[in-house]
């Protein structure tokens, strides 16, 4: 269900500097399915001939769609003769009954079964700005920006859980993404290093590795805080010049390859302790006492140790970083060449242009491209990077012709 309410045709408030205002808002409830085969008992092909295989999923007959309820408003503005545009929505969706496998005993036949139970609510905001600055006879600039954000938030789990987290996915048994009452979609959960109450690294006094944690710990969301555009084109007579910028703000990301690379000694960071005595390192931290007090690590352990535990693949917390990033996405320059020519040649329009995309890019994420993702069995899983390549840099010419 939609409705919109034009306020400048209701006020009478349409002039040259403003043009327009129109409010809107819609409602509606969809149903999301899932994969096939969860109603209803079925069976497996087995590689015997003239055989087949139990599922290791109890169907569930009553299960239903995952209903999602979203409420959006917003609203459009016009202003100097459509030279300015601004549009603004804000919405809330709330996703409720989940389908969700949960564990059943194996004495069933069977290791889960589905079931419905669950509501995660997400809210978000989105704004673009379209705007000809100058625009005359022979030279026009436009510019077009938007940004947006998302706030997620899981408001209830099923019973079965009994308050401990749900393992939604997880990649090489390292990272995991677990969803807790309270937090969010595309929480990272691993394991991390163990700090002294003043906030220092403890270390082992026997051996002076890092001190190991047995519980696994949130390390920060896969998803950033917000993302924006923005994109200018300018014209004069026949050329063009256009280029685009976008980003976002933090996120975060596991970094395999940073994993590796550090344990090898291939990255700037492990240059430090190379030139100590003896060739042996002494973490910056302490190590707790007997009497359950803390004092400051002195144990010495061989550089290429240190970096492969303080690194070390099942470490995320110091695998993980910031995704945040500026990018020059794409640029162009094009020339059209005159009607006059055109006609001589009996074609409609003939553009030559220079082209790249993925030109610039600013980020603190040590390793190529802060957009990492992975592929986790058939899903594409954001916020883990395993052994990812650089993003290729792309300029090329096009030729357009029209008859």
């Amino acid at each position: 269900v939609g409705t919109s309410l034009i306020l400048s045709d209701i006020f009478k408030l349409t002039s040259d500097r403003f043009n327009y205002w129109k409010l809107r808002g819609s409602w509606s409830r969809v149903g999301n399915d899932t994969t096939p085969y969860q109603v209803l008992k079925y069976y497996n092909n087995s590689d015997f001939a003239s055989s087949v295989e139990i599922p290791s999923l109890y169907p569930n007959p009553d299960l239903r769609p995952n209903m999602i309820t979203t409420i959006e408003a917003g609203m459009d503005l016009s202003f100097l003769k459509n030279r300015i545009g601004y549009n603004l929505t804000v919405y809330q969706n709330n996703s409720v009954d989940q389908i969700i496998p949960v564990p059943v005993l194996w004495e069933s036949g069977y290791s889960q079964r589905v079931i419905n139970a669950g509501e995660i609510r997400n809210r978000g905001v989105e704004m673009t700005l379209n705007t000809f600055p100058v625009k005359n006879k022979n030279f026009s600039w436009s510019l077009n920006a938007n940004w947006s954000l998302n706030r997620n938030k899981i408001l209830s789990l099923p019973a079965e859980f009994k308050g401990e987290p749900y393992t939604i996915s997880q990649v090489g048994s390292v990272v995991y993404f677990n969803a807790v009452v309270g937090g969010s979609l595309g929480d990272l959960y691993g394991y991390g290093l163990m700090y002294s109450p003043d906030g220092q690294v403890i270390y082992n006094a026997t051996d002076g590795l890092t001190a190991k944690p047995t519980q696994l710990k949130r390390i920060g969301n896969a998803y950033p805080e917000w993302r924006a555009g923005i994109q200018n084109e300018f014209r004069y007579k026949n050329v063009s010049v256009s280029f685009s910028f976008d980003g976002q703000y933090k996120g975060m990301a596991y970094s395999q390859s940073h994993h590796k690379m550090s344990e090898q000694g291939k990255l700037g960071h492990t240059l430090y302790g190379r030139d100590n005595p003896g060739g042996l390192i002494v973490g910056q931290g302490v190590v707790q006492n007997a009497d359950g007090t803390f004092s400051a690590n002195t144990k010495g352990i061989p550089i290429s140790t240190y970096y492969a535990d303080y690194y070390r693949r099942a470490n995320v917390e110091t695998n993980t970083f910031d995704t945040s990033f500026i990018k020059l996405r794409d640029a162009r320059i094009s020339y059209s060449f005159p009607k006059k020519f055109t006609e001589e040649l009996k074609i409609t329009d003939l553009t030559l242009a220079l082209f790249g995309r993925n030109l610039w890019m600013w980020t603190k994420f040590p390793l190529f491209d802060p957009e990492a993702a992975t592929l986790n069995d058939n899903q594409i899983t954001p916020g883990v990077e395993v052994g990812q390549l650089p993003s290729a840099r792309t300029v090329g010419i096009q030729l357009n012709v029209k008859f």
